[in-house]
């Protein structure tokens, strides 16, 4: 797994600037979605595309929080990246940023009922969970995916986020979260990259400017604590 303890600097700095190490440590069920991005077979199967190792070893964390989540009366959200051919235009990413070719084939291989569009193994949602898609990195950048409406219309103001990439997706989720005004909760070991380093990277950016960074095992707490208050 990665490492997932913030650098005691910044500890300090969190618990001298709030209080306490976590500014949401109070956390109320009905208000709360796990938001998990991503967990699809082109990033977490073995020699996939697109392959995030780390990926596969997050899916046990993910399973155990949802399973939280869904206890305490929150909501499970699984998000997915998605480019059919009516897709809006996304040229730069796929024609510029990516390899010459390279792009053709991720835009293939996120469309619906291509082997990698397909959740990864192990991830299954349940009934009563929110399934959606989104056409950019981010879940809450407007006009890239229904989230944030159908949150907001069942009275969710906080979002805890899992899934891959920690530094691309995730992380781009939880900063428009944070400035569509979502409390954010990133989990630190239930978000995946392709490094270490990459994924403290994104932890610590998280933590100083746009929310909180918790654990799995603190969030069920936290979550556990209200519900059984």
């Amino acid at each position: 797994m990665h490492p997932c303890a913030l650098p005691a600097d910044l500890q300090a700095h969190l618990i001298a600037r709030h209080g306490r190490l976590h500014r949401f440590d109070r956390l109320e069920p009905a208000r709360c979605a796990l938001v998990v991005i991503d967990m699809q077979r082109i990033f977490c199967a073995e020699g996939a595309l697109l392959e995030v190792p780390m990926a596969r070893a997050i899916v046990p964390a993910i399973n155990r929080v949802a399973a939280a989540m869904r206890g305490a009366g929150g909501l499970v959200a699984w998000v997915r990246s998605s480019f059919p051919p009516s897709a809006r235009d996304w040229h730069v990413m796929f024609d510029a940023v990516m390899p010459p070719g390279f792009g053709a084939q991720v835009r293939e291989g996120l469309q619906e009922g291509r082997p990698g569009h397909a959740y990864a193994d192990g991830i299954v949602p349940a009934p009563g969970d929110l399934e959606v898609e989104k056409d950019r990195f981010s879940a809450f950048l407007p006009g890239a995916c229904p989230l944030p409406g159908l949150l907001r219309a069942r009275g969710i103001d906080t979002v805890l986020i899992a899934g891959t990439m920690t530094n691309v997706c995730c992380e781009g989720s939880a900063r428009d979260a944070m400035m569509e005004n979502f409390r954010v909760i990133m989990l630190a070991d239930a978000n995946a990259a392709r490094s270490d380093g990459e994924h403290m990277a994104s932890l610590i950016t998280i933590a100083r400017s746009f929310g909180d960074v918790q654990t799995v095992a603190e969030a069920i707490g936290y979550l556990r604590a209200t519900a059984n208050a």
